[in-house]
Protein backbone atom coordinates (compact mmCIF):
# COMPACT_ATOMS: atom_id res chain seq x y z
CA UNK A 1 0.00 0.00 0.00
CA UNK A 2 1.26 3.41 -0.59
CA UNK A 3 1.98 5.83 1.93
CA UNK A 4 0.40 9.34 1.83
CA UNK A 5 2.47 12.42 2.52
CA UNK A 6 0.94 15.48 3.42
CA UNK A 7 2.84 18.81 2.49
CA UNK A 8 1.29 22.20 3.39
CA UNK A 9 1.74 25.33 1.41
CA UNK A 10 1.13 28.75 2.03
CA UNK A 11 3.17 31.42 -0.31
CA UNK A 12 6.52 29.51 -0.17
CA UNK A 13 6.11 27.80 -4.10
CA UNK A 14 10.07 27.52 -4.12
CA UNK A 15 10.58 26.04 -1.30
CA UNK A 16 7.31 23.35 -1.24
CA UNK A 17 8.65 22.77 -4.94
CA UNK A 18 12.22 21.26 -3.97
CA UNK A 19 10.56 19.85 -1.19
CA UNK A 20 8.39 17.64 -3.56
CA UNK A 21 11.20 17.09 -5.97
CA UNK A 22 13.54 15.54 -3.58
CA UNK A 23 10.42 12.82 -3.56
CA UNK A 24 9.40 12.20 -6.95
CA UNK A 25 12.57 10.59 -8.35
CA UNK A 26 12.67 7.79 -5.84
CA UNK A 27 9.04 7.35 -4.67
CA UNK A 28 9.00 3.78 -6.78
CA UNK A 29 4.82 4.09 -6.42
CA UNK A 30 5.73 3.43 -2.85
CA UNK A 31 4.26 7.07 -2.24
CA UNK A 32 1.20 9.52 -3.15
CA UNK A 33 1.55 13.11 -2.23
CA UNK A 34 -1.42 15.43 -0.93
CA UNK A 35 -0.43 18.78 -1.34
CA UNK A 36 -3.08 21.52 0.43
CA UNK A 37 -2.38 25.23 -0.23
CA UNK A 38 -3.81 27.18 2.53
CA UNK A 39 -4.92 30.33 0.39
CA UNK A 40 -2.17 31.45 -1.54
CA UNK A 41 -1.65 34.66 -3.03
CA UNK A 42 -2.59 34.06 -6.87
CA UNK A 43 0.70 34.19 -8.24
CA UNK A 44 1.74 30.99 -6.00
CA UNK A 45 -1.79 28.84 -7.02
CA UNK A 46 -0.31 29.22 -10.41
CA UNK A 47 3.06 28.55 -10.23
CA UNK A 48 1.77 25.51 -8.11
CA UNK A 49 -0.89 24.13 -10.35
CA UNK A 50 1.30 24.85 -13.07
CA UNK A 51 3.90 22.78 -11.58
CA UNK A 52 2.26 19.64 -9.76
CA UNK A 53 -1.20 19.79 -11.48
CA UNK A 54 -0.33 16.79 -14.01
CA UNK A 55 1.53 14.51 -11.63
CA UNK A 56 -0.70 11.31 -10.86
CA UNK A 57 1.03 11.21 -7.87
CA UNK A 58 -0.22 14.17 -6.32
CA UNK A 59 -3.02 15.05 -5.38
CA UNK A 60 -3.43 19.08 -4.61
CA UNK A 61 -6.36 20.39 -2.60
CA UNK A 62 -6.81 24.32 -2.48
CA UNK A 63 -7.95 25.60 0.45
CA UNK A 64 -10.58 29.24 -0.27
CA UNK A 65 -9.37 30.47 3.28
CA UNK A 66 -5.98 30.02 5.44
CA UNK A 67 -7.09 27.42 7.94
CA UNK A 68 -3.68 27.57 9.81
CA UNK A 69 -1.93 24.32 10.24
CA UNK A 70 -4.20 22.39 12.58
CA UNK A 71 -7.05 22.97 10.80
CA UNK A 72 -5.79 22.24 7.22
CA UNK A 73 -3.74 19.00 8.33
CA UNK A 74 -6.77 17.86 10.25
CA UNK A 75 -9.13 18.24 7.26
CA UNK A 76 -6.82 15.95 5.03
CA UNK A 77 -6.22 13.48 8.16
CA UNK A 78 -10.63 12.93 8.69
CA UNK A 79 -9.94 12.16 4.86
CA UNK A 80 -7.14 9.64 4.85
CA UNK A 81 -8.43 7.90 8.32
CA UNK A 82 -10.81 6.49 6.04
CA UNK A 83 -8.95 4.99 3.64
CA UNK A 84 -7.15 2.40 5.40
CA UNK A 85 -3.67 4.00 5.47
CA UNK A 86 -1.57 2.15 7.96
CA UNK A 87 0.02 5.83 8.78
CA UNK A 88 0.38 9.58 7.43
CA UNK A 89 3.22 10.77 6.86
CA UNK A 90 3.67 14.62 7.71
CA UNK A 91 6.06 16.90 5.96
CA UNK A 92 6.87 20.45 6.18
CA UNK A 93 7.13 22.21 3.00
CA UNK A 94 10.64 23.45 3.69
CA UNK A 95 12.20 20.46 3.78
CA UNK A 96 14.46 17.95 1.60
CA UNK A 97 14.14 14.78 1.70
CA UNK A 98 17.23 12.47 0.69
CA UNK A 99 16.94 9.17 -1.04
CA UNK A 100 17.69 6.78 1.89
CA UNK A 101 15.46 8.11 4.09
CA UNK A 102 12.53 7.29 1.32
CA UNK A 103 13.12 3.84 1.16
CA UNK A 104 13.50 3.43 5.01
CA UNK A 105 9.83 5.09 5.70
CA UNK A 106 8.51 2.40 3.13
CA UNK A 107 9.55 -0.44 4.11
CA UNK A 108 9.17 0.08 7.94
CA UNK A 109 5.96 -1.16 10.16
CA UNK A 110 4.37 0.82 13.54
CA UNK A 111 4.16 -1.76 16.42
CA UNK A 112 0.54 -1.46 17.93
CA UNK A 113 1.90 0.54 21.13
CA UNK A 114 4.11 3.17 18.55
CA UNK A 115 1.92 6.16 18.23
CA UNK A 116 4.72 8.03 15.95
CA UNK A 117 7.75 8.58 14.47
CA UNK A 118 10.14 11.73 14.86
CA UNK A 119 12.71 11.90 12.19
CA UNK A 120 16.34 13.08 12.44
CA UNK A 121 15.45 17.16 11.58
CA UNK A 122 19.26 18.51 10.47
CA UNK A 123 19.67 21.93 9.51
CA UNK A 124 19.32 22.39 5.90
CA UNK A 125 21.96 24.73 6.18
CA UNK A 126 24.15 23.14 8.22
CA UNK A 127 23.60 19.26 7.79
CA UNK A 128 26.89 18.50 10.26
CA UNK A 129 23.79 20.06 12.99
CA UNK A 130 20.55 19.18 14.55
CA UNK A 131 17.30 20.84 14.26
CA UNK A 132 15.83 18.67 16.47
CA UNK A 133 14.90 14.55 17.45
CA UNK A 134 11.48 15.48 18.63
CA UNK A 135 10.16 16.45 21.86
CA UNK A 136 10.80 16.53 25.60
CA UNK A 137 8.59 17.59 28.09
CA UNK A 138 9.74 20.28 31.49
CA UNK A 139 8.40 19.75 34.89
CA UNK A 140 7.42 24.02 33.87
CA UNK A 141 4.83 22.07 31.36
CA UNK A 142 6.98 23.64 28.41
CA UNK A 143 7.49 21.03 25.44
CA UNK A 144 10.48 21.49 23.42
CA UNK A 145 13.01 20.39 21.02
CA UNK A 146 15.30 17.83 21.70
CA UNK A 147 18.94 18.34 20.79
CA UNK A 148 18.23 21.74 18.74
CA UNK A 149 22.17 22.77 17.16
CA UNK A 150 23.73 20.17 18.60
CA UNK A 151 26.30 17.66 16.88
CA UNK A 152 24.32 14.98 14.56
CA UNK A 153 26.79 12.26 16.12
CA UNK A 154 25.03 12.57 18.97
CA UNK A 155 21.67 11.14 17.84
CA UNK A 156 22.68 8.02 16.31
CA UNK A 157 20.52 5.89 18.80
CA UNK A 158 16.21 4.76 18.66
CA UNK A 159 14.83 6.39 21.80
CA UNK A 160 11.70 7.42 23.07
CA UNK A 161 10.97 11.24 23.58
CA UNK A 162 7.35 13.39 24.06
CA UNK A 163 6.24 13.74 20.96
CA UNK A 164 7.37 14.53 17.30
CA UNK A 165 7.73 17.58 15.67
CA UNK A 166 5.27 17.66 12.64
CA UNK A 167 7.62 18.84 10.37
CA UNK A 168 8.60 15.38 9.57
CA UNK A 169 6.36 12.76 11.15
CA UNK A 170 4.66 9.36 10.83
CA UNK A 171 1.64 9.30 12.36
CA UNK A 172 -0.32 5.96 13.01
CA UNK A 173 -3.68 5.75 11.94
CA UNK A 174 -4.79 4.07 14.35
CA UNK A 175 -3.43 6.53 17.21
CA UNK A 176 -5.49 9.28 15.56
CA UNK A 177 -8.67 7.39 15.32
CA UNK A 178 -8.58 6.75 19.27
CA UNK A 179 -7.03 10.07 20.05
CA UNK A 180 -8.14 12.20 17.80
CA UNK A 181 -6.17 15.03 15.59
CA UNK A 182 -5.03 18.22 16.23
CA UNK A 183 -6.51 20.32 18.48
CA UNK A 184 -8.31 23.19 16.96
CA UNK A 185 -7.34 25.35 19.71
CA UNK A 186 -4.47 25.82 18.10
CA UNK A 187 -3.52 27.18 14.98
CA UNK A 188 0.28 27.61 14.22
CA UNK A 189 2.37 26.64 16.12
CA UNK A 190 2.81 24.40 19.25
CA UNK A 191 -0.18 21.53 17.84
CA UNK A 192 2.39 18.87 17.26
CA UNK A 193 3.60 19.51 21.12
CA UNK A 194 -0.50 19.20 22.57
CA UNK A 195 -0.45 15.85 20.20
CA UNK A 196 2.95 14.03 21.35
CA UNK A 197 1.79 14.85 24.76
CA UNK A 198 -2.15 13.19 24.33
CA UNK A 199 -0.60 10.21 22.52
CA UNK A 200 2.32 9.60 25.65
CA UNK A 201 -0.92 10.18 28.69
CA UNK A 202 -2.95 7.53 26.55
CA UNK A 203 -0.28 4.94 26.64
CA UNK A 204 1.35 5.33 23.64
CA UNK A 205 4.65 5.54 22.34
CA UNK A 206 6.96 8.40 20.61
CA UNK A 207 10.09 7.67 19.21
CA UNK A 208 12.61 8.68 17.29
CA UNK A 209 14.16 7.22 14.95
CA UNK A 210 17.65 8.27 13.48
CA UNK A 211 17.57 6.42 10.31
CA UNK A 212 14.53 8.46 8.84
CA UNK A 213 17.01 11.78 8.11
CA UNK A 214 15.07 14.99 6.56
CA UNK A 215 16.86 18.21 6.16
CA UNK A 216 14.82 21.10 7.63
CA UNK A 217 14.83 24.89 6.81
CA UNK A 218 13.47 25.76 10.25
CA UNK A 219 10.22 27.31 10.45
CA UNK A 220 10.34 29.51 6.49
CA UNK A 221 6.60 29.94 7.11
CA UNK A 222 6.57 30.52 10.78
CA UNK A 223 8.94 33.94 10.15
CA UNK A 224 5.87 35.26 8.18
CA UNK A 225 3.62 35.76 11.02
CA UNK A 226 6.21 35.35 13.97
CA UNK A 227 5.17 38.55 15.88
CA UNK A 228 4.07 39.06 19.09
CA UNK A 229 0.46 37.88 18.90
CA UNK A 230 2.28 34.61 17.63
CA UNK A 231 4.19 34.31 20.63
CA UNK A 232 1.38 35.43 22.80
CA UNK A 233 -0.86 32.38 21.14
CA UNK A 234 2.59 29.98 21.53
CA UNK A 235 2.71 30.73 25.42
CA UNK A 236 -0.57 30.45 25.76
CA UNK A 237 -0.73 27.08 23.86
CA UNK A 238 1.39 26.02 26.76
CA UNK A 239 -0.64 26.74 29.44
CA UNK A 240 -3.81 25.43 27.76
CA UNK A 241 -1.58 21.74 26.88
CA UNK A 242 -0.28 21.31 30.60
CA UNK A 243 -4.09 22.16 31.97
CA UNK A 244 -5.91 20.11 29.69
CA UNK A 245 -3.87 16.72 29.82
CA UNK A 246 -1.50 16.75 32.84
CA UNK A 247 -2.91 14.97 35.86
CA UNK A 248 -4.20 16.83 39.03
CA UNK A 249 -0.88 15.22 40.97
CA UNK A 250 1.55 16.63 39.38
CA UNK A 251 -0.18 20.23 38.80
CA UNK A 252 0.14 20.15 42.65
CA UNK A 253 3.71 18.91 43.15
CA UNK A 254 4.84 21.55 40.85
CA UNK A 255 2.47 24.12 41.87
CA UNK A 256 4.64 25.94 44.24
CA UNK A 257 7.86 25.98 41.80
CA UNK A 258 5.68 27.21 39.06
CA UNK A 259 4.46 30.19 41.07
CA UNK A 260 8.26 30.82 42.23
CA UNK A 261 9.74 30.48 38.91
CA UNK A 262 7.11 32.84 37.64
CA UNK A 263 8.00 35.51 40.20
CA UNK A 264 11.47 34.89 39.86
CA UNK A 265 11.06 35.45 35.73
CA UNK A 266 9.06 38.80 36.60
CA UNK A 267 12.02 40.23 38.55
CA UNK A 268 14.60 38.91 35.64
CA UNK A 269 12.65 41.11 32.81
CA UNK A 270 12.21 44.07 35.30
CA UNK A 271 15.43 44.45 36.42
CA UNK A 272 17.01 43.74 32.77
CA UNK A 273 13.69 45.48 31.69
CA UNK A 274 12.68 43.29 28.80
CA UNK A 275 8.84 44.64 29.27
CA UNK A 276 7.48 42.41 25.79
CA UNK A 277 8.73 39.39 27.74
CA UNK A 278 7.07 40.10 30.91
CA UNK A 279 3.68 41.03 28.64
CA UNK A 280 3.64 37.85 26.68
CA UNK A 281 4.02 36.06 30.14
CA UNK A 282 0.93 38.23 31.96
CA UNK A 283 -1.09 38.83 29.06
CA UNK A 284 -1.16 34.54 28.04
CA UNK A 285 -2.18 34.02 32.10
CA UNK A 286 -4.55 35.75 31.49
CA UNK A 287 -6.10 34.54 28.92
CA UNK A 288 -6.17 31.12 29.94
CA UNK A 289 -7.63 31.89 33.65
CA UNK A 290 -10.27 34.91 32.53
CA UNK A 291 -10.75 34.35 29.16
CA UNK A 292 -10.57 30.95 27.99
CA UNK A 293 -10.91 28.90 31.27
CA UNK A 294 -14.15 27.63 30.38
CA UNK A 295 -13.06 25.80 27.14
CA UNK A 296 -9.38 24.72 29.20
CA UNK A 297 -11.82 22.61 31.54
CA UNK A 298 -13.96 21.77 29.20
CA UNK A 299 -11.35 20.26 27.22
CA UNK A 300 -9.70 18.79 30.02
CA UNK A 301 -13.10 17.20 31.32
CA UNK A 302 -12.80 15.67 27.34
CA UNK A 303 -9.65 14.17 27.46
CA UNK A 304 -10.02 12.47 30.91
CA UNK A 305 -10.59 9.14 29.29
CA UNK A 306 -7.35 9.29 27.45
CA UNK A 307 -5.06 9.74 30.46
CA UNK A 308 -4.12 6.44 31.01
CA UNK A 309 -0.67 6.39 31.90
CA UNK A 310 -0.16 6.40 35.90
CA UNK A 311 0.61 10.20 37.13
CA UNK A 312 4.02 8.91 38.47
CA UNK A 313 5.20 7.34 35.36
CA UNK A 314 4.34 10.60 33.44
CA UNK A 315 5.92 12.44 36.18
CA UNK A 316 9.31 10.88 35.76
CA UNK A 317 8.94 11.20 31.91
CA UNK A 318 9.16 15.42 32.57
CA UNK A 319 12.71 16.65 33.16
CA UNK A 320 13.14 19.52 35.83
CA UNK A 321 13.07 23.19 34.60
CA UNK A 322 15.87 24.64 36.49
CA UNK A 323 18.81 23.45 34.44
CA UNK A 324 17.47 24.95 30.91
CA UNK A 325 16.72 28.24 32.81
CA UNK A 326 20.16 28.67 33.92
CA UNK A 327 21.40 27.92 30.26
CA UNK A 328 18.67 30.62 28.80
CA UNK A 329 19.66 33.08 31.60
CA UNK A 330 23.36 32.46 30.40
CA UNK A 331 22.54 32.39 27.06
CA UNK A 332 20.22 35.86 27.13
CA UNK A 333 21.76 38.13 30.05
CA UNK A 334 25.53 36.87 30.38
CA UNK A 335 26.09 36.43 26.59
CA UNK A 336 24.26 38.92 25.76
CA UNK A 337 22.48 36.89 22.81
CA UNK A 338 19.00 38.83 21.44
CA UNK A 339 15.37 37.28 21.88
CA UNK A 340 12.95 38.45 18.81
CA UNK A 341 11.50 40.88 20.72
CA UNK A 342 15.08 42.42 21.40
CA UNK A 343 16.51 42.60 17.59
Amino acid sequence: MKIPIVILNWNSFLDTKECIESILPYHNGGFHIYLMDNNSKEEELSLLKNAFSNINIITSVFYEENLGFARAHNRMFKELITEGYPFIFVLNNDTFLPKDSLEKVKDYHLGTEVGMIAFKMQSYWDREKMDNAGHKMLSSGEIIPIGHEEPIEAYESLFENMGACAGATLYSVTMLQDIGVFDEYFETGYEDAELGLRAVVAGYKSIFNPEFIVFHKMGQSIKKVFNYNYTLKVQTNIFYTYLKLVHWQIIAIYFLPFILRFILITIVDIVFWRPKYLKVQYHALYIILFKDWKRVMKARKESEKLRRINWRKLLRKQEFFLKRDIQSFYKFIIKGQKSYFEK
